[in-house]
C-alpha cells in the first residue's frame, strides 16, 4: 500500500491507497515537542502493519517551526573577511515605506557567532587571495571551541568557484566529523545575490540538526526496507526528495505541506478537464492558495520567512493567517479582527476543551450549528459547543452585539481575509477569478469555499473526495522532481548556442543523477529555462527554452512579451541579459487515478439541526447529509450540511451541490 502523512500546525493527516485502488483516510492531533508521536499516531489510523507499506511520503512543518520559534540550534556563519554583517545590512528597501519606526528582523545568527576568514575569489571565479592552511585551522579551532551543532559557510563568489568552500567543508568534516552539520552555500544556492545566498544558507544550517534528528528518529520507527528506498519527503517545488537529500538541504522542504495541496488541485483540474483552477486549502492555522493557469501551476524561486528571503524552487503559494484556529480579537480602535494569531493544536480553540478560552473561527462555526459536536475529529477529539458559545459571549459583550451576530461576524471577516489571498494570485496578476474554479481543500475549505467564492464572483467550487487530507493525497500523486541552476551573467546576444547547449547538458545530467530511484519508471521529462532581464534591472523573468534547439532570439522575444504581460510595458530596443540557466528533471508518477472513493460510516446519525445563516435568515432547520449519499443524488439544494470523517461541506441557502464525477462535488450559487 501507498501512504502519505502531512503534518500541519493543528492536525497530522494520513491517507492510504491500497493495491485495489481504494483510498482510506485518518487524522490525529499534531504533537508539538514530540512530532514523531503525532506522525506515528496518524500512521496507525490507516495502517495496522507498517511492513505492508510499499511507499511512504511525508510533508512536515519541522523546518518552518524551527524558524518561527526561538528554539533554534546554535549555528555559526563563516564568511569572507569584510562580509560579516551581510545578514544585518540586508537590502536598502523598506517593507513599509511610511512607517518610520519599523525595525529590521533579528539576525538569523548573532554577530558574535559570525566568523570571518581571509580569502578572496573574484567575480569571474579567479582566486585573488588563496585560503591558507593557518586560516583554515584557526576557523576550525573556533568552531570546535564554540560547541555549535551546525555551520553555514558562505564565501564571496563561491557560486563561480567553490574551491575555498570545499576546503573549509573538508577540514571541518575531518576534524569534527558527525558532530557538526556543514551547509556550503554553493551546494544550497549556487546563485549570485550575496545577501539572499547567505540568508538561504543560514536558514538551511538552522534547519539541518532539527530535520536530521527528526527524520532519523522516524526512520528508526519504520521497517528497514521502507527506510531504505520507499520513504520520500515532499519539497516546496511539488517534487519529492529522498530522506538523505531532505536532511542535507531541508530549506527546500519549507512549504512541503501546502505544495501537496497544489499538486492535488492540479490533478483534479486534469481529471475534470479544466485548465484554470485556484487551490483553496484552509487548515487549522493558515490558508494557502495558488493558481493553476492553462494546466500549469504558478512557480517561483523566492519566498520570505521571519523577514528573510529564501531562494528555493517552489510552487507560488500565498499563505494568510486564517484558519480554523484563528483567534478573533478587538484592536485598540474597537474593531474586530480575525487572525493571524492562532490557537494552534495546544491549547486549540475553546471548543477543544484543552484550555483555550479565546474565540476562534472553529468556535464560531460550531456555535452556529455548522459543525456537528457529536462527530469526533483527529485523535477522537470532540467539539464542545457550550465552551464555544462561552468564548464568543465574552467578545460579544465587549462589542455590544448578540452572540449570533458576533459569531457570524467572525465567519464573514475570515472569509474576507481568505478572499484577499485569492485576489493576490488572480486579480493582482492580471487574471479574472471568474475564469477559475475554486478547489476547496483542507478541513475548512468545503465549509467556507462557496462564501469565499461569492466575494470574488467565482461561479464554481469543486470539493474532492477527501478534502481534509488533501495535501497528503497530493503527495501520493506527486512526481519526482529535481532542479538545478547556474549563474552565467551574459548579454543574451553574446551567448553562443553550442556553449549554452553544453551548459544545459551538464545541468541535465546532474538533475537526472539526483532523481535516483524515482527515475526507474523511465517516464522522465527534462525542461530548461533562462532567467532573463533588461540590463540594469534588479529581478528576472524565467523564460522556458527547448533543449537541443536553443534559440536566443526567440527567448528574447518571449521575454519582451512576458514583461509586457506582467508589467504593462516592454523595452524591445534595450539590451537583454541572461542571468541564470535552469534545468528541471521530472519523473512522472505512474498512478494518478482517483478511483474508488469510500467514506466510512459516521458514529453520529442526525437528519437535521438548526443552523444560523445570517441576520436576514436567522436559524433554519437544515438537512444533515452523508457524503456518500450526496454522491448518488442528482442535485442537493441548500441549506444543507454534508458530513464526512475528514471535513464538513456547507451548502448555504440559495446554493446547490451536485456530483460532477465520482468523488467530486460541485457547489454553485443558484443566482449568479
Amino acid at each position: 500500500m501507498d501512504i502519505a502523512i502531512d503534518m500541519g500546525g493543528t492536525f497530522t493527516d494520513a491517507i492510504t491507497r491500497r493495491a485495489d485502488g481504494s483510498w482510506f483516510v485518518g487524522k490525529s492531533a499534531t504533537t508539538p515537542g514530540k512530532l514523531e508521536a503525532g506522525f506515528l499516531a496518524a500512521l496507525a489510523t490507516v495502517c495496522e502493519d507498517p511492513t505492508e507499506i510499499s511507499t511512504l511520503r511525508h510533508g512536515t512543518t519541522v523546518v518552518v517551526n524551527a524558524l518561527l520559534t526561538s528554539d533554534r540550534p546554535d549555528c555559526l556563519l563563516i564568511t569572507t573577511d569584510g562580509f560579516r554583517d551581510v545578514l544585518e545590512i540586508m537590502r536598502g528597501d523598506r517593507k513599509d515605506l511610511f512607517n518610520l519606526a519599523q525595525k529590521k528582523p533579528e539576525p538569523l545568527i548573532k554577530r558574535k557567532q559570525r566568523l570571518e576568514v581571509r580569502e578572496r575569489i573574484a567575480a569571474d571565479g579567479s582566486i585573488i587571495e588563496p585560503l591558507q592552511e593557518d586560516e583554515i585551522k584557526r576557523v576550525v579551532d573556533e568552531i570546535e571551541a564554540s560547541g555549535v551543532s551546525s555551520v553555514a559557510v558562505c564565501l564571496l563568489f563561491s557560486f563561480r568557484n567553490p574551491a575555498h568552500e570545499l576546503l573549509l567543508g573538508k577540514s571541518i568534516a575531518e576534524r569534527l566529523g558527525d558532530k557538526v552539520f556543514v551547509s556550503l552555500s554553493h551546494e544550497v544556492l549556487p546563485h549570485y545575490r550575496e545577501f539572499e545566498r547567505t540568508s538561504t544558507t543560514c536558514i538551511n544550517a538552522i534547519a539541518r540538526p532539527i530535520m536530521s534528528n527528526y527524520l532519523e528518529g522516524l526512520e528508526r520507527s519504520l521497517p528497514h526496507s521502507l527506510a531504505e528506498g520507499g520513504f520520500r519527503i515532499m519539497e516546496s517545488s511539488g517534487g519529492l526528495a529522498d530522506p538523505l537529500q531532505a536532511r542535507r538541504v531541508p530549506v527546500k522542504s519549507l512549504l512541503s505541506g501546502p505544495a501537496g495541496g497544489v499538486i492535488l488541485a492540479l490533478e483534479i483540474a486534469k481529471a475534470l478537464g479544466r485548465s484554470n483552477v485556484i487551490s483553496f486549502d484552509m487548515g487549522g492555522t493558515s490558508t494557502d492558495v495558488a493558481a493553476v493557469t492553462n494546466g500549469e501551476p504558478d512557480r517561483n524561486t523566492y519566498i520570505e520567512l521571519v523577514g528573510y528571503p529564501i531562494q528555493i524552487p517552489c510552487l507560488d503559494i500565498v499563505s494568510v493567517g486564517a484558519g480554523g484556529g484563528s483567534i478573533a480579537w478587538v484592536d485598540q480602535g474597537g474593531t474586530i479582527l480575525v487572525g493571524p494569531r492562532s490557537a494552534g493544536a495546544v491549547p486549540g480553540p475553546a471548543c477543544y476543551g484543552k484550555g483555550g478560552v479565546e474565540p476562534t473561527v472553529t468556535d464560531a462555526a460550531i456555535a452556529l450549528g455548522r459543525y456537528n459536536p457529536r462527530l469526533s475529529i483527529g485523535g477522537g477529539l470532540r467539539l464542545d459547543r457550550e465552551r464555544a458559545w462561552k468564548s464568543i459571549e465574552a467578545l460579544a459583550v465587549r462589542l455590544g452585539l448578540s452572540r449570533e451576530e458576533t459569531a457570524w461576524g467572525i465567519l464573514r471577516i475570515v472569509n474576507s481575509n481568505m478572499a484577499d489571498a485569492i485576489r493576490s494570485v488572480s486579480i493582482e496578476r492580471s487574471r479574472d477569478p471568474r475564469d477559475y474554479a475554486l478547489v476547496a481543500l483542507g478541513g475548512g475549505g468545503g465549509a467556507h469555499g462557496l462564501e469565499v467564492a461569492a466575494e470574488l464572483e467565482m461561479s464554481s467550487v469543486v470539493v474532492p473526495a477527501y478534502p481534509g487530507v488533501a495535501s497528503a493525497q497530493g503527495m501520493l500523486l506527486a512526481d519526482g522532481r529535481r532542479e538545478r541552476l547556474k549563474t552565467i551573467f551574459t548579454p543574451l546576444a553574446d551567448l553562443e548556442a553550442m556553449a549554452l547547449h553544453d551548459m544545459f547538458t551538464q545541468l541535465s545530467e546532474e538533475t537526472l543523477a539526483e532523481l535516483h530511484d524515482d527515475a526507474k519508471n523511465g517516464n522522465v521529462i527534462v525542461s530548461a529555462a533562462l532567467d532573463i532581464r533588461y540590463a540594469g534591472q534588479t529581478h528576472e523573468i524565467t523564460i522556458p527554452v527547448e533543449l537541443g534547439q536553443i534559440d536566443t532570439d526567440k527567448a528574447a522575444e518571449n521575454f519582451h512579451d512576458s514583461h509586457e504581460a506582467r508589467y504593462g510595458h516592454s523595452l524591445r530596443d534595450s539590451s537583454v541579459e541572461a542571468v541564470n540557466i535552469r534545468v528541471a528533471a521530472v519523473s512522472v508518477a505512474e498512478n494518478k487515478e482517483f478511483s474508488d472513493p469510500r467514506w466510512p460510516d459516521l458514529e453520529a446519525d442526525v437528519r437535521s439541526r438548526k443552523v444560523y445563516w445570517g441576520p436576514e435568515q436567522g436559524w433554519l432547520e437544515t438537512r444533515i447529509l452523508k457524503r456518500r449519499d450526496v454522491e448518488t443524488t442528482e442535485t442537493t439544494l441548500g441549506p444543507a450540511i454534508i458530513e464526512q470523517s475528514d471535513a464538513t461541506i456547507v451548502v448555504p441557502p440559495d446554493a446547490s451541490c451536485s456530483a460532477v464525477k465520482p468523488g467530486f462535488l460541485e457547489l454553485k450559487w443558484l443566482k449568479q
